[in-house]
């Protein structure tokens, strides 16, 4: 049996670009909670990226394992992207993997809902 990334490049391709854009829109409003105008929507595309790069490897790897991987790429990426100190970088971190979480629950509820529907 095909495991969920055999299945179709388009796709892979496609859950990977809609990820990357939420997790670009959820860095970057992360940011703007500790930041306000200064943060802008370009320097969340490296962290929004990381962290769909990273979501691609929940198929295939443990949940702790991904879990770990997360939180240390993202906060790389975030301290990379802004150049905060650390308290700065981990603020922003848990922020953006607080939203990440809260938006992939909303959404597998969602997907829930629509999938046991009556027809």
């Amino acid at each position: 049996m095909p495991t969920p990334l055999q299945l179709s490049v388009v796709g892979l391709l496609g859950g990977f670009l809609l990820i990357a854009v939420l997790s670009t829109l959820l860095a970057n409003t992360a940011a703007y909670f500790l930041l306000g105008d200064e943060a802008e929507l370009r320097q969340a595309v490296p962290p929004g990226v990381a962290m769909a790069l990273v979501g691609l490897s929940a198929a295939v790897l443990p949940t702790a394992a991904v879990i770990a991987i997360a939180l240390v790429v993202d906060y790389v990426m975030v301290y990379l992207a802004y150049g905060l100190n650390k308290r700065g970088t981990a603020i922003v971190t848990a922020l953006h993997y607080s939203l990440t979480i809260l938006a992939a629950v909303g959404i597998n509820s969602v997907l829930a809902i629509y999938q046991t529907a009556p027809v």
